[in-house]
């Protein structure tokens, strides 16, 4: 059952790798903490993807991290709830989810940040794809409840719900964390996420 499982979840530990991967190249072109070397290998700067048209940041400040507790929490979190997910939606799925809450959040959060006269702000992290996972788990346990309102499911349902308010309350506390990116991860997966379920799902 273990192998079956991690053949299920491959794309989930494939992610972890290439994000440990990345933060290798950070330490030896300079170190994660350097913003410097952040930029050269792809974080977010609204004002380079739009006036320079360096579009693939949006993908890449998905596998970038400041400092070692940034990369190991969130690497913990995609552990987690990625298989959870993966098992779910299958890993073609799963990986439409991951990399449109990650992208689209990448892509909302510039424009913002463009809108607000902030062009040079720096974003790296794998959270707002995370927060993705979390949306699709949350129209998961909303479906479910829907078509049974036991106890059960109504006690899944509130536990991601706690999950979320939990973490939108730590994003407010801690002011280098991005509020509006885990925002529009956990929109994004939620909706994206439903629409899957919607055309190819039917959970008892």
């Amino acid at each position: 059952m273990k192998i079956l499982h991690l053949r299920k979840t491959q794309a989930t530990y494939t992610i972890i790798i290439l994000n440990f991967i990345l933060f290798g190249l950070e330490i030896h072109w300079g170190g994660s903490n350097n913003l410097y070397t952040l930029d050269s290998l792809g974080a977010l700067v609204p004002e380079k993807v739009w006036s320079a048209g360096e579009w693939w940041r949006l993908l890449s400040a998905n596998f970038l991290h400041f400092g070692v507790l940034h990369l190991f929490t969130n690497m913990l979190a995609l552990f987690l709830l990625g298989r959870v997910v993966e098992l779910n939606l299958g890993t073609a799925r799963y990986l439409c989810v991951y990399f449109s809450s990650g992208i689209g959040s990448m892509l909302f959060f510039s424009l913002l940040s463009l809108k607000r006269g902030e062009n040079h702000l720096v974003l790296v992290g794998a959270s707002a794809a995370i927060m993705g996972l979390i949306g699709v788990l949350l129209a998961i346990s909303l479906r479910v409840w829907l078509k049974k309102k036991t106890a059960l499911n109504a006690k899944r349902l509130k536990l991601i719900i706690l999950v979320i308010i939990i973490q939108f309350i730590f994003d407010y506390l801690v002011p280098q964390v991005s509020f509006y990116s885990h925002l529009f991860g956990l929109i994004i997966g939620f909706l994206v996420g439903s629409f899957l379920l919607l055309i190819n799902f039917n959970y008892d």
